[in-house]
């Protein structure tokens, strides 16, 4: 095992990670613990975690619990909430939304930062294979790219794990010490 540490830079897709966590393991995280957990002995450079704030005037309730919720997070340390949005659709008479910009802003952060020099390993927590690209573009400026993968054999991402530069997959071990107590 290398005996250096490495700089650290996680990349969380938000949505992902808390539709994969609740999916597969039927929990809620502290995402402190799990974040340190992946880090173990590196030293940790960043959090960044990307999500689409929920409008107030839509759901004033899923609005306030957000809000709570990126209170948590603000108390964790080099965590930095970056925000996309959430857009409105309708098809067939009922009304979604869709998320936008979180990934894109993702995926730039993902190769900037490593062309920059910010991180030697990046912790990629999502699913979504639309990443490899950025992947492929942090891992040719030399950069160590772990996809994080949680779920099914169905819902892990083929094309992550293609170019990633390893794959780590979180099992329910993994998360029992991650849990949060509720």
């Amino acid at each position: 095992m290398n005996s250096k540490k490495e700089k650290v830079a996680i990349y969380i897709d938000g949505s992902n990670l808390y539709f994969s966590i609740k999916d597969t393991f039927n929990c809620k995280i502290d995402l402190e613990k799990f974040c340190k957990k992946l880090v173990n002995d590196d030293d940790l450079a960043k959090i960044n975690y990307y999500i689409a704030p929920v409008e107030q005037l839509e759901n004033p309730k899923a609005y306030a619990q957000q809000q709570s919720f990126f209170e948590k997070l603000r108390k964790i340390d080099k965590l930095n909430l970056i925000f996309g949005r959430l857009e409105k659709r309708k098809k067939d008479g009922e009304i979604y939304h869709v998320e936008k910009a979180t990934d894109v802003n993702l995926a730039l952060d993902l190769a900037l930062d490593a062309q920059k020099g910010e991180y030697d390993k990046a912790l990629l927590i999502s699913n979504d294979g639309d990443f490899s690209g950025a992947v492929t573009a942090a891992v040719s400026f030399k950069r160590k790219v772990i996809y994080i993968a949680i779920g099914t054999n169905k819902s892990i991402s083929y094309h992550l794990k293609k170019v990633a530069s390893a794959t780590f997959r979180i099992n329910k071990e993994f998360i029992d010490e991650c849990k949060l107590d509720e």
